[in-house]
């Protein structure tokens, strides 16, 4: 040891002998113990902070687990559902398949059911004017039934094949239709057979011969060129109403009987 070391030696003991100096070195020391539990409590406050975010951490951690684990669980889920779902297109691609396969039929039935409509149509106008015929008086059926030949529907119906049968069945109208005692119903139901018949001769006649329906126009003034007016018409008047359609087939003219007012 030197001179100078024993020197700062002799200096320091001379000091701390000094009651002043004792006492800053008091209060160092009491204030670096001051420190010292400040620092304490700061480590057991950072140990206490690190345990809870340890705890938070392993929370986390678990939660992670758990999400990760319905995460998996919704990607089998997802998976059968996309199955399921790819199921349900092919059976839906099924299904319209078969919605248009019904709706095909079903217009092709609709369309069925429309021609045999049209088919039965005139069944039903047959069947409507021979229920008429039935129902006209004694006398009247009597003419017809020496007319047609029979008393049968096919009979009646055959009629409209003859040219001269609707003649003559026109002239038998026309005379009930003049009688002042006619029925306005049986006028109607001769009328519709008339008419029938006309309709037979146009669908049969292997000449193609065609009877055309003559026009009338009520409301016009009546022309005797043209028209027959009924016995109980005025003079000069307008049509009013037409009894028994009128047809021309060549030179052939058959007017139509109307009544004039």
């Amino acid at each position: 040891m030197d001179e100078i070391q024993i020197s700062v030696k002799r200096i320091l003991r001379e000091l701390l002998k000094d009651g002043e100096v004792q006492e800053d070195i008091k209060k160092i020391v009491k204030k670096d113990q001051e420190q010292e539990r400040e620092f304490q409590r700061r480590i057991e406050a950072l140990e206490k902070e690190k345990d809870l975010l340890y705890h938070q951490l392993e929370e986390a951690h678990l939660e992670c687990e758990r999400l990760h684990e319905n995460y998996r669980t919704l990607e089998k889920e997802k998976a059968v559902l996309e199955k399921e779902n790819a199921a349900l297109e092919k059976e839906n691609v099924v299904l319209e398949k078969e919605k248009r396969e019904i709706q095909h039929s079903k217009e092709e039935l609709y369309q069925q059911l429309q021609e045999q409509k049209k088919e039965f149509e005139p069944l039903e106008e047959i069947s409507e004017i021979w229920q008429g015929i039935s129902k006209l008086e004694k006398s009247q059926k009597s003419y017809l039934k020496n007319l047609c030949g029979s008393w049968d529907i096919k009979s009646f119906i055959a009629l409209g094949k003859d040219k001269n049968g609707i003649k003559q069945l026109w002239n038998f109208i026309k005379d009930e239709i003049m009688n002042s005692d006619r029925k306005t119903e049986n006028i109607r139901v001769l009328a519709n057979f008339f008419d029938l018949c006309i309709n037979v001769y146009n669908i049969t006649n292997i000449r193609k011969e065609r009877y055309e329906i003559i026009e009338v126009l009520i409301g016009n003034e009546f022309d005797s060129r043209q028209y027959i007016k009924t016995s109980e018409s005025i003079v000069n008047g307008v049509v009013q109403e037409v009894l028994l359609n009128g047809y021309s087939i060549q030179d052939d003219v058959i007017k139509p009987i109307v009544i004039v007012r």
